[in-house]
């Protein structure tokens, strides 16, 4: 499976190569065929390199230094490629169109069409430079979304017989951090002071944390001990901590002062009420380990059915499908999705993914899908804003 997706992904970039080039060619002059041909093949070479290079380097089990400046470079690249691919495709499409209303319109279209070449080509031309400005405008847009501190985004879960105890208990959820690559300090600084002020009950982080081996990363992580909860702070893995040792950051996360809820849950006494937080390994886990398939009957294990709140940490959305069965959990809390990101997948993600970003009620189990704390890939977001999430709950 992964070799047919490795290929996909090397058929769509040499399609993306020969689109480019053949735009560029539009906007600049036939007769500079050859620079563009080579200027767009550094433009692939470098934001090729992030992506390609990150998996070579995991393999080897280290990431050189220098190569954090190349991730930047090329996963910005990678960002500028997309929006000129979606507004180029966006100026042909109407190009397409205009011919397609001026065929039906004239009869003799096709001698009005040798005589009106030059002026098609002209404002085929015309068009294509405009979608050069439009995704350059739309990248920096995007750029500015992704790197500024998350919002908060408070969300209320209605409970039935919600328990007096429990009108005030609030959680903040981080989940898709992705810290490493293009993530660094001063943007965990950044949130980090942002949840503090929150003043959280709990504070839960379901995964993907990090971009990067523990060794080598581990101080941009370390200031989430910083983070202040009044019953703790909880963690799940996501499938990213799988391809940069798992095994490794659930340690780390430990030493810290996490609690790392695998597979497992934890009870906890908020006045006269009961709590249960449980947590899920990641539903890709076991494609790395079999021993950390994900196991819903054992998540529920010693939790007692008649706890006034139970909680289930999970990565992703869809393990809902099948805790719901259970007919155990009030909230499952996931992220994964980051909401799609960037335009136009922040539509697609709706044909991809069951579960929509927000809050959603499954059999009897609601469901909150967060876009995200940070991003992955190019540091862009549009159409779906990183988010701190603050979790509070309402009587039914």
């Amino acid at each position: 499976m992964d070799l047919i997706r490795i290929s996909i992904l090397i058929l769509f970039l040499i399609f993306c190569y020969f689109y480019l080039v053949r735009c560029f060619i539009l906007v600049i002059q036939p007769q500079k065929k050859r620079i563009v041909y080579f200027l767009v093949l550094v433009f692939m070479f470098l934001l090729n390199t992030g992506f390609w290079g990150s998996r070579y380097f995991r393999w080897q089990g280290h990431l050189p230094n220098y190569f954090y400046y190349l991730e930047w470079l090329s996963y910005t690249c990678l960002g500028l490629m997309l929006f000129l691919l979606i507004c180029f495709f966006i100026a042909d499409l109407f190009f397409i169109l205009n011919k397609m209303i001026y065929f039906f319109k004239r009869k003799s279209f096709l001698e009005q069409e040798i005589k009106k070449n030059k002026i098609h080509s002209s404002r085929r031309s015309f068009l294509h430079m405009i979608s050069v400005g439009c995704a350059s405008i739309l990248s920096g847009i995007a750029f500015y979304n992704a790197r500024k501190t998350p919002e908060v985004k408070k969300v209320f879960v209605p409970i039935l017989n919600l328990h007096p105890d429990l009108k005030d208990f609030n959680i903040v959820q981080l989940t898709d951090f992705h810290i490493g690559q293009t993530i660094g300090l001063s943007y965990v600084h950044s949130v980090i002071e942002r949840v503090n002020s929150l003043n959280p009950d709990i504070i839960v982080i379901t995964g993907d944390l990090v971009d990067g081996f523990v060794h080598q990363i581990k101080d941009w992580v370390t200031p989430l001990s910083t983070l202040k909860a009044k019953y703790g702070i909880f963690y799940v893995t996501g499938n990213h901590e799988y391809y940069w040792d798992a095994a490794g950051w659930i340690q780390f996360m430990q030493s810290i002062g996490c609690v790392y809820l695998g597979n497992s849950n934890k009870t906890i006494p908020i006045g006269n009420a009961n709590v249960v937080i449980a947590g899920l390994t990641d539903l890709s886990a076991v494609k790395f380990n079999e021993n950390e398939k994900t196991d819903y009957i054992k998540s529920t294990e010693n939790a007692s059915v008649k706890s006034d709140l139970k909680i289930l940490l999970a990565h992703q959305p869809n393990s809902a499908f099948e805790a719901a069965k259970l007919n155990f959990y009030d909230l499952q809390i996931s992220g994964h999705t980051h909401g799609g990101q960037m335009w136009p997948m922040t539509w697609m993600i709706h044909f991809i993914q069951y579960f929509r970003p927000g809050l959603t009620l499954h059999e009897k189990m609601w469901v909150y899908v967060s876009r995200g704390t940070g991003y992955w890939g190019p540091p862009s977001r549009l159409g779906s804003d990183s988010e701190i999430t603050h979790i509070l709950f309402k009587q039914v």
